[in-house]
């Protein structure tokens, strides 16, 4: 599958906007961090954005690896293959969406430890056994972030 730059752009984009205050599919726009959920959904929809999926229309690609069921490799996979096909200006954005990800999940976690948020099963931790920690693992890898030097 070749990653279509319009539709990686269109990715960058609406990860950006959904990390600053996340755009419900009901038509509602919810507040900067204010739901673990809406994360955790915009975790996924960022490769599925970068598919061509949206607007109606799902990835017809056989390696489509779809956030919810697949395995960390074929996940990884996909992602080696969206920064083989990305420019450096999308490389770089990408970066700092993963940055954004994990600090916000790191902030999340804080408030929750700190009294200030309610746990949520949506809080997933950075690991391979996790959708989102899939996730953001493979594209940490895929575009050389280094998750250590992301600090709350």
């Amino acid at each position: 599958m070749n990653f279509l730059a319009e539709n990686v752009d269109r990715a960058i984009v609406m990860t950006q906007y959904d990390l600053r205050g996340f755009a419900h599919p009901f038509g509602f726009r919810e507040d900067h961090k204010s739901s673990a959920k809406s994360l955790d959904a915009t975790t996924g929809n960022f490769m599925a954005f970068a598919a061509g999926c949206g607007r109606g229309r799902t990835p017809t690609d056989k390696h489509y690896a779809n956030y919810f069921e697949s395995s960390f490799e074929d996940y990884l996979a996909m992602c080696q293959r969206l920064a083989k096909d990305c420019d450096n200006s999308e490389k770089e954005a990408i970066q700092l969406i993963v940055q954004e990800i994990v600090k916000q999940s790191d902030e999340m976690k804080a408030e929750v430890v700190a009294g200030k948020r309610e746990a949520s099963a949506y809080l997933f931790p950075l690991e391979k056994s996790n959708r989102w920690g899939k996730a953001v693992l493979a594209l940490a890898n895929a575009f050389e972030v280094n998750l250590k030097s992301v600090a709350v």
